[in-house]
């Protein structure tokens, strides 16, 4: 049994500051009349589009940081492209179209760090973890080999505005 200490590094895409207190505002409006999981406030829960989001033994921080700030200086600048407002699980986000650019940066940032999570699982990923979320059976499989369901060729880049307790409120408010 190792004794490592873990810790969680999201790899994401940081959006504009308009767009960051537009998805702030959104949160908090919709959190007004419905029960929450978060709300998005830029204190303890930050507007982001996630890449990668895994836990690692606190030893390969360093590690992961140098890695990503490798690939980002070498990263071309590109737009991510509204698709669509979407609800999954009770969880509202906005979702953009998968260009080739993120796609490739997404499998190299995956390929890059995943071996320096040795194959830790964040708790609520553990098989049997009270997680309030149902996976796929390609999620589950994600989660073995990546840390993360929507790793690799389920990724698809999005921003979470917040993630409502009741999934049927999280589907009308997307459907108005």
């Amino acid at each position: 049994m190792n004794t490592y200490k873990f810790i969680r590094l999201n790899t994401v895409f940081k959006p504009p500051n308009n767009v960051a207190e537009e998805a702030i505002t959104l949160s908090r409006e919709i959190s007004q009349n419905n029960e929450t999981f978060f709300v998005l406030d830029d204190v303890q829960f930050h507007p982001h589009i996630t890449i990668y989001p895994p836990e690692y033994p606190e030893l390969n921080s360093n590690k992961v940081l140098k890695i990503v700030e490798e690939i980002a200086n070498n990263a071309m600048k590109t737009k991510l492209i509204f698709q669509q407002l979407k609800s999954n699980d009770g969880y509202i986000g906005v979702y953009f179209e998968l260009s080739p650019e993120i796609k490739n940066l997404h499998q190299e940032i995956v390929t890059k760090l995943n071996p320096l999570r040795e194959e830790h699982l964040r708790e609520k990923r553990k098989e049997g973890a009270d997680y309030h979320m149902d996976f796929s059976p390609e999620q589950l499989e994600n989660i073995t080999r990546y840390g993360y369901p929507d790793a690799m060729n389920l990724y698809h880049p999005h921003l979470t505005i917040i993630r409502l307790k009741d999934k049927t409120s999280a589907e009308k408010i997307t459907n108005n």
